[in-house]
């Protein structure tokens, strides 16, 4: 910057040092025109007080701004003006280079007096003054003044003033002062010798001037100057001014300033002297005016500043500074006397601060001098002040110390010295005056001297320590034994330190040995006993004074023992035992806790509360502890003396009771608050106001106040509640909801204005909730375990356990935990602190069981620790959200629990993410139920929470886990409402339908409800009845059922049955009773007779009387037990066809509007009467449905038509899992699963086991041995070792076929557990077991079906069973067929073409037979409810709401039915579009079968019923129509189209041969000649041709080809040749038809050669022998009734020579050459598996051209076996001689070479030429 701007000048203004952006506003101000300035820039701070500096770039521009007279800036809202000058450093330049003529100016021509060269520019220019000058041209005339008294005077005050006195504007510089502060005086300047006489004439007569006291004089004429910087002597001086003027006397060295004085003799040799430039020996010298007047010179601007010298530090000697701080009065005199040297002292410390006076710099001449000389003088000042002072030092032996320090302090009182004593040195220190310190010392000298005198002969005493604690110390010392010590050793010494616990013995060593053995032994003999106090006992004793507290406790009562207190553990102190037991017993008695519960607890917070507290505290602890009151969030605990807490417990009690603020809640269903609050309001407003505040919040009344005022409220709405009816109404009809929801608000006015009900249309789900009916979403696992997904309030779910999410320590710190602790009780909290204080804490992923109680409806809370989230570890987050779910359910099963209740544990607070906890929660259930293989007694686990978002993600990790869709379930509430009961009336099915899984089976009437019988304990039953048989004498304990209900419910329940009969009751009777603690809302009490042979009857009235009962009452549910069936005799079968009617019966008869589900409870141990309800129950149901779906042209079975894909394999489908029964080799299965036959220990080495054990390994069979020594069930899993499956399952079947049966089912659900998806069987005992093979394939096809019906939906895809031996296939096929879904024999064809030949193209649809339509089932229509809530002031009125809203829906309802046959013939599309029509319009579509007679073929038509509002049903029904007559007409062309086909063909020519058209381009044919038209267009392979009519040709563009019409009429139709043959001549024996390569007979057949042969196929012929072909067809059919299977037919090779060719096409294979290419197997015809074996030219022989033959064969091979060379025909199959396998092979597993021994057991279907 300096380079930048190189041009400096100081700036001087009086501004505040401080003022704000000072900077800116120079910069702006010389950067402007104003002050003729230009680009600049200024350097200032405020530590440069009133001086800045301002740098300009061009030496002119600052030129201009020194030539501007006047600066002037405003600085806030003063002017300020600056003074403009050259930097010191350049104005010496400057002078340097001015012109010597200007050398010659005097002090006249406007130099000051006091200026040099250095001081002329920054002086004021004054203006010339022309005056005569004297004759020598100097005027002596003084041109100054001196103005004295100017202290406390600025400068810039007195330049004010003089400008004031002379009457001068600022502008004009006419004078300069400069002040002189030393000397309190001023010396203005002025530029003419006029102005300054006119200043001192005119001073007199100002009034600041007289004001002030300022005296102002002329100043002399001097003829002295000072020479500063002088480094020469005084002679060299003199000589060196000498030329100037004669000096007068000598020259006045100044050393202490390196100046000196000189007088001229003539005062004009001083102006020259100050015009002049000095150096001595090159070192420049400064000249000033010196003025005697004034003792100094004056400098002009230059005039150095005076500064007090700096403060030094002096040391005195501490002892001495603190006599001084102790003696204020000597204190004051020595600062007194330093004050008058100039000095101000600071006696903070011994190290004393001296600083100079402020006065010191105005002492006139003498200043400087004086400030030189300060310290100096100071110094020997203060050390002779301090001289009269002295300390004196006396030495001090240690041992004496205590004595003496004692004696002196005594002594020293009244001395006016100082005592310091200093222990650590062994000395003490006298300070003061030195006469007083002399004195005092001899005195203290003597003292001390005679003291340690004594104690050097003393030097034999000792000192000891008895460690003792305060207690002790009580009891031993205090009691009588220091006061025996001392009197014993009247010198010892004997001191108690309370600090150290310690007792110190001083004094002769055999006196502090035997008083220490003394102390001793009475402590050994002290009694002691532990003490057991509360612990708010002990933190009030440990809170006390222990030395207190023994002496209020027990000395003061006279009781000689004391209480010790170390580490929290209480110990009490005695002599003897009496002592220790009244110490215990006044514990006991004096001291207490009491507990205060507080229901408010912002009582505690509030400022009186605490200040009753602190006033409290302040009463009764004053002097001494006497009670302390501790409070936590809702209890106050007061402890301490008995009389004391009382007394506060009293004023504590007091202020609670009438400071706490009470709630009282009343919890009921949304629409009672709501009917209270709106429009019962008159009943209770005016009673509450202004004394408690009503808040109406969802299902709650809350009455907030004083207590006293919410008690007398309280019975009001108590009153309020009771009196208000309410129910629920669910009308499941097709747009009720809209019906009602276009016109609510006038419908639920009309409501509250003619019944006084409030109604509330509602959402299903919210209506769920309130009636405790929810709609549940779940899966069935393969187990048999239902897993269930509810949104609703876990705390009332009636289930065995629920599962409380807690924390480590078990508090119930909020959230559902605390929930679940209020609806339990206090006692739930004091059974966790109990486990607490047992395990300390719970470990995450632990879980503890405790039993429920309170208002819960469970019977046990299991609480789990789940973990808290964390990101970097997500996978020890599962695993211990899994352990905490696994522990969980562990502690269910072992109590015996069949449901639990599982919350989203983890979720929410511990930061879960919501679909990892809930996938995790899933998982964990699964696997614990995949380990458990079924052996567990939970039978139902509810995932609930009320959450929507929650409970959602539940579902979908249920349906992700187990992989499938959730079916919906209404399970209903068990406890009826206290206002009312919840009846919601439900879509009923039209189509019976049942079920069945696990232990219980169900099934649901047309009328809607559903039966169900169910192996379960009745009593642990939740449904709304539970029906009870009892003895006429009415006693509960009689009979097991009665007995298992009693004790259930509770004695309440026998109460209750003897108030309704007072004697014995009659046989029939019907008592009604309330379920007590059972999950039901009544209990129907029925006295059964005992069976005599006719009681049936009565059986039949006590089960009507019941479900009559339940539906009266509006109850949802009801159960039975198997009445009769124990002591009472019935036979069990009677009991369940009498049970089972009587309920079918009353659900025909009666329609039941609230009863909806009926459950037949049998107990699970009693297997003879559930045989005999499970026998009827299928009887009568499975035949039931089994009617009503046979509606198809089949028999009903499981398995769907058999199929052979290939000789030795059948296969169906069951349940949509491939079936496949075949003759292989089971250890070359490439399934998931092998399963391996073997014994008890698993280690069978025969059979197939030795076979799958050899194939998989050593290491499996280790394992097998492992697993094999545990416990299992008859079957383990091992791996796979060198098998190619996944897992080998091995399965100890024995010879049983039940046993086997089970064992089949274990492990498909096994298959399913570990989600593989194919198993293969052996065929289990048929070996070495000696099983009938008939019986073991009877015994595994029906396990597959049981476990198919148990598990619908599962991974399993494929079943194989492998068998070994290949006659055992039959027997399977055989078992196979029994179980086959047949296809009824379709009508012939003759048959459809004579019906078509009475009516053709006409309404022939009338007289033909209709076709059995295809089922169909039209999905359910989800209606959306409408669902209301209905308050009012009495039952009646709540009645009549409801029946106002179901007369007000029904009559708006109608129904239109739809009959047609058609309707079976829709198409997927109309189906979907009538599906659609039933979604988006509200509308019920069903579709119903309607027949004639009993069987299925005599189904004439269905009818689709359409239901719902009048506008939606007409448009629906119209939609309907539309699509019946399409779809009418589309099934009448179809119809055409099909008989055509069977009537005639319409064939086409390519290549050479003659194909069929389509069905459709057929019928367009055949209509057109019927019709007679001459030509017709038809589209055929993407081309239009127009055909003549009737021979064709049919021609497109350019290419044209042949047509022909066969007329079906005319072939035989029994003939039954093959399709693709081609038509023969009649009496044509043979026909060769060579096939075209390019169609699809000749690409079948060369793919089947290619298969093994790559050899060139020349051509492929179809040999046409229609006597062959008959011929072998009838074998065929001999051989598969014989075989009594349809497997009997292979496809294989057979290679010939030339001239064989033609003898067989004409007569067919002959076996008498056998023979000629060898006969390894047998003497017969040989054919192959593959081409490849007989295109060997051994076989195939060659022609000439190398061309060779090859016949592809149907061949007859049925039952085969392993042949030799030897035989003639095959071996017989058994003893029988007569029943001989059909063929031989060359092995039975796999073959590929098959000898046939009849000729006509082979067809020559195909020659193929090949190269």
């Amino acid at each position: 910057m300096d380079q930048e701007f190189p041009h400096g000048l100081c700036v001087e203004g009086n501004w505040r040092p401080k003022t704000p952006n000072l900077k800116n506003k120079l910069t702006i101000y010389f950067q402007s025109k104003k002050s003729c300035g230009g680009d600049c820039c200024v350097r200032y701070h405020p530590s440069d007080g009133q001086t800045a500096s301002v740098h300009f770039k061009l030496q002119e521009v600052r030129q201009n701004v020194l030539q501007k007279q006047t600066h002037q800036i405003k600085v806030g809202k003063d002017l300020v003006t600056l003074n403009v000058y050259l930097p010191p450093e350049e104005s010496e330049d400057a002078q340097e280079s001015k012109s010597p003529i200007k050398t010659h100016q005097t002090a006249d021509e406007g130099q000051s007096p006091g200026q040099d060269e250095n001081a002329t520019l920054e002086e004021p220019q004054c203006e010339e003054v022309k005056e005569e000058p004297d004759d020598d041209g100097e005027d002596p005339a003084p041109r100054s003044a001196v103005l004295r008294n100017t202290q406390n005077m600025t400068q810039e005050y007195l330049h004010m003033l003089v400008e004031n006195i002379l009457k001068t504007s600022p502008e004009t510089k006419e004078f300069s002062i400069e002040m002189i502060p030393e000397n309190n005086c001023a010396v203005a300047t002025f530029c003419s010798r006029k102005g300054a006489e006119q200043f001192i004439m005119s001073c007199p007569d100002n009034s600041v001037v007289r004001r002030k006291k300022l005296e102002v004089t002329r100043l002399e004429v001097t003829n002295m100057v000072k020479v500063e910087e002088v480094t020469c002597n005084s002679d060299y001086l003199s000589l060196y001014f000498d030329k100037f003027g004669e000096i007068e006397g000598d020259v006045e060295m100044l050393e202490d300033e390196q100046s000196a004085i000189l007088t001229f003799q003539d005062y004009t040799a001083v102006n020259t002297v100050l015009r002049t430039q000095h150096q001595i020996k090159k070192h420049p010298i400064r000249v000033y005016p010196y003025y005697a007047s004034l003792g100094t010179a004056l400098y002009g601007k230059e005039r150095p500043t005076l500064n007090l010298p700096e403060t030094f530090i002096q040391n005195i000697d501490e002892s001495i500074w603190k006599y001084l701080q102790e003696n204020k009065k000597s204190l004051a005199l020595l600062v007194e006397y330093m004050s008058k040297h100039w000095c101000q002292l600071d006696f903070r410390d011994a190290a004393v601060r001296i600083s100079p006076h402020q006065s010191l710099l105005c002492q006139g001449v003498k200043t400087r001098k004086l400030l030189h000389m300060w310290k100096e003088n100071a110094s020997v000042e203060f050390t002779s002040a301090l001289s009269k002072y002295k300390a004196l030092e006396i030495q001090i032996q240690r041992d004496a110390w205590a004595e003496l320090e004692i004696d002196v302090f005594r002594t020293l009182t009244s001395e006016p010295v100082t005592l310091v004593p200093q222990k650590d040195e062994g000395t003490i220190i006298i300070a003061g005056l030195i006469d007083d310190v002399c004195r005092t010392g001899d005195v203290v000298q003597n003292t001390v001297n005679t003291i340690t005198q004594r104690i050097q002969r003393e030097r034999g005493s000792v000192t000891d320590d008895v460690s003792m604690d305060p207690s002790t110390y009580e009891i031993v010392m205090l009691n009588g034994l220091e006061q025996n010590l001392k009197v014993t050793f009247p010198e010892l010494d004997i001191n108690y330190h309370k600090q150290s616990h310690k007792i110190t013995l001083y004094g002769l060593k055999e006196e502090v040995l035997e008083s220490k053995n003394k102390i001793l032994l009475d402590v050994l003999s002290l009694h002691q006993r532990m003490v057991e106090l509360q612990p708010s006992i002990l933190e009030f004793l440990c809170k006390g004074n222990q030395e207190d507290l023994n002496r209020s406790l027990f000395l003061s009562k006279g009781i000689n023992a004391s209480l010790a207190i170390k580490e929290n553990h209480p110990k009490l102190f005695a002599k003897t035992d009496k002592s220790l037991s009244d110490g215990e017993e006044q514990l006991k008695r004096l001291l207490c806790c009491k507990l205060l519960d507080v229901e408010d607890p912002t009582v505690l917070r509030r400022a009186d509360w605490q200040d009753l507290v602190a006033n409290l505290n302040i009463t009764f602890n004053s002097e001494e502890l006497a009670v302390v009151i501790n409070t936590s969030d809702n209890q106050v605990e007061v402890c301490g003396f008995v009389r004391q807490v009382l007394l506060v417990q009293e004023q504590l009690t007091e202020y609670i009771q009438n400071n706490s603020l009470i709630t009282k809640t009343f919890k009921t269903e949304k629409i009672i608050v709501r009917f209270i609050q709106e429009h019962q309001k008159e009943l209770w407003f005016e009673s509450v106001k202004n004394k408690v505040n009503v808040d109406f919040k969802d299902n709650t009344i809350s009455l907030c106040g004083p207590r006293m005022c919410v008690s007398e409220s309280t019975p009001i709405f108590e009153a309020l509640l009771s009196s208000v009816s309410c129910c629920n109404l669910k009308v499941a009809r097709p747009g009720a909801r809209k019906f009602f929801k276009d016109k609510e608000s006038m419908y639920i006015s009309t409501a509250k204005n003619n019944m006084g009900c409030l109604v509330e249309l509602v959402d299903e789900r919210e209506l769920a909730q309130h009636t405790g009916a929810t709609t549940e979403q779940g899966v069935l696992t393969p187990d048999g375990v239902e897993i269930i997904v509810n949104k609703g309030d876990i705390c009332y779910y009636p289930v065995d356990a629920v599962v409380s999410p807690a924390s480590e320590t078990l508090d119930f710190g909020g959230g559902l935990s605390m929930a679940l602790s209020n609806a339990a009780g206090p006692q739930l909290q004091e059974t966790c602190k109990k486990i607490i204080q047992k395990r300390s804490k719970l470990n995450t992923g632990d879980a503890v069981l405790t039993q429920a109680g309170g208002q819960l409806r469970c019977r046990y809370i299991i609480h789990a620790v789940g973990p808290h989230f964390d990101a970097s570890d997500r996978q020890g987050a599962v695993r211990l959200l899994k352990k905490a779910v696994t522990r969980s359910l562990n502690l269910a099963d072992r109590e015996n629990c069949q449901s639990i209740a599982i919350p989203a544990i983890s979720a929410g607070n511990y930061g879960f993410p919501l679909d990892l906890c809930a996938d995790t929660i899933v998982a964990a259930i699964k696997e614990f139920f995949e380990f458990m293989m079924g052996d567990t007694c939970l039978r139902k686990i509810h995932l609930i929470d009320n959450n929507t978002t929650t409970v959602e993600a539940l579902e979908a990790a249920v349906q992700n886990v187990y992989g499938q869709r959730l079916t919906g379930q209404r399970l209903t509430s068990q406890k009826t409402r206290s206002r009312g009961n919840s009846h919601n009336h439900q879509q009923k099915q039209n189509l019976s339908s049942s079920s069945i899984h696990g232990s219980s089976q169900s099934v649901k009437t047309k009328e809607g409800l559903t039966i169900n019988i169910s192996q379960c304990n009745i009593q642990d039953a939740s449904m709304d009845v539970i029906v009870n048989s009892v003895s006429s004498d009415l006693d509960l304990n009689t009979g097991a059922i009665s007995n298992a209900i009693f004790h259930a419910a509770g004695p309440q329940l026998q109460n209750l049955l003897h108030k309704q009969a007072l004697g014995p009751a009659a046989v029939g009777s019907f008592f009604v009773t309330g379920g007590c603690n059972l999950k039901t809302n009544f209990v129907f009490h029925v006295v059964a007779p005992k069976w005599n042979g006719s009681q049936q009857k009565v059986m039949e009235n006590i089960v009507d009387t019941c479900l009559d009962q339940a539906e009266q009452r509006q109850q949802s549910s009801i159960v039975f037990p198997a009445i009769g069936t124990g002591n009472l005799g019935f036979p069990k079968p009677l009991v369940a066809s009498v049970m089972l009617d009587s309920i079918v019966q009353f659900s025909k008869k009666r329609s039941p509007k609230f009863l909806q589900e009926v459950m037949c409870a049998l107990h699970p141990k009693d297997t003879e009467t559930i045989k005999a309800f499970t026998d009827e129950f299928n009887k009568r149901f499975n035949a039931q449905s089994s009617a009503a779906g046979a509606v198809t042209q089949q028999s009903k079975g499981p398995f769907s038509k058999i199929t052979s894909p290939k000789s030795g394999t059948y296969e169906t489908i069951v349940g949509g899992v491939m079936l496949q029964v075949l003759n292989d080799d089971i250890t070359k299965e490439k399934t998931d699963i092998i399963v391996n036959s073997t014994n008890d220990d698993f280690t069978l080495k025969s059979g197939v086991s030795k076979a799958i054990l050899d194939a998989a390994g050593p290491n499996v069979e280790a394992e097998c041995k492992q697993l094999g020594s545990q416990q299992n069930q008859g079957l383990i899993m091992t791996q796979q070792g060198n098998l190619q499956c996944k897992k080998i399952i091995h399965i100890s079947a024995k010879s049983n076929p039940v046993i086997i049966h089970q064992l089949i089912v274990q492990a498909l659900r096994m298959c399913v557990q570990n989600n593989l998806t194919s198993i293969s069987f052996p065929a289990f005992g048929t070996g070495q077991g000696g099983v009938i093979a008939g019986q073991v394939a009877d015994a595994m096809l029906d396990a597959v079906i049981d476990f198919m019906k148990q598990t619908p939906q599962s991974s399993l895809k494929l079943v194989r069973m492998v068998i070994f031996q290949a006659p055992m296939l039959a027997d399977f096929h055989q078992s196979m067929l029994k179980r086959e879904t047949v296809d009824k024999p379709k009508k012939g064809t003759l048959t459809n073409i004579m019906s078509y030949a009475k009516s053709f193209f006409g309404s022939g649809n009338k007289d033909v037979k209709q076709q059995k339509p295809r089922r169909f089932v039209m999905e359910d229509k989800v209606v959306h409810a409408a669902c209301f809530n209905i308050c009012g002031p009495s039952q009646a009125a709540v009645h009549s709401t409801k029946q106002w809203l179901e007369k007000l829906i029904s009559e708006e309802q109608v129904s239109q039915e739809i009959s047609d046959a058609v309707i079976h013939s829709l198409s997927e599309k109309d189906l979907r579009r009538i599906q659609d029509l039933q979604r988006d319009m509200d509308v019920s579509v069903k579709i119903e079968d309607k027949t004639q007679g009993a069987a299925a073929e005599d189904l004439v038509e269905s009818s689709i019923i359409v239901e719902g509002l009048t506008r939606d049903v007409l448009t629906a029904a119209g939609e309907i129509q539309t699509i019946i007559k399409r779809a009418r007409e589309e099934v009448d062309l179809k119809k055409q189209i099909d008989v055509t086909h069977d009537l005639v063909d319409w064939q086409y020519e390519q290549g050479g041969q003659y194909h069929s058209f389509d069905p459709q381009i057929n019928f367009v044919l055949e209509k057109a000649l019927v019709v007679g038209s001459q030509q017709t267009d038809i589209t055929f392979q993407g081309q239009m041709y127009k055909v003549t009519m009737p021979d064709g040709p049919a021609v497109s563009g350019g290419n044209q080809m042949n047509i022909r019409r066969v007329d079906r009429l005319k072939v035989i139709a029994t003939d039954s040749l093959p399709q693709e043959w081609d038509i023969m001549n009649a009496g044509e024996l043979l026909k060769v038809c060579v096939l075209q390569s390019t169609s699809k007979e000749y690409n079948d057949v060369s793919s089947h050669f290619r298969k093994t042969c790559n050899n060139i196929v020349v051509k492929i012929e179809r040999i046409q022998n229609p006597g062959m072909w008959r011929n072998y067809q009838n074998n065929k059919k001999i051989m598969e009734q014989k075989n009594k299977h349809q497997n009997n037919e292979k496809i294989l090779f057979h290679g010939t020579r030339p001239d064989s060719v033609n003898y067989i096409n004409n007569m067919g294979f002959n076996r008498s050459y056998a023979g000629l290419n060898a006969a390894a197997y047998g003497k017969g015809t040989y054919f192959a598996l593959n081409a490849s074996y007989s295109a060997s030219p051994t076989y195939s022989v060659p022609n000439q051209q190398g061309q060779r033959h090859m016949y592809l064969c149907r061949v007859l091979t049925g039952d085969y076996t392993v042949g030799n060379s030897a035989m003639i025909v095959p071996p017989p199959k058994s003893a029988n001689r007569t029943d001989l396998y059909d063929t031989v092979v060359d092995r039975v597993a796999g073959p590929t070479i098959f000898v046939v021994f009849r000729d006509d057991h082979a067809y020559p279907e195909y020659l193929i030429t090949f190269t």
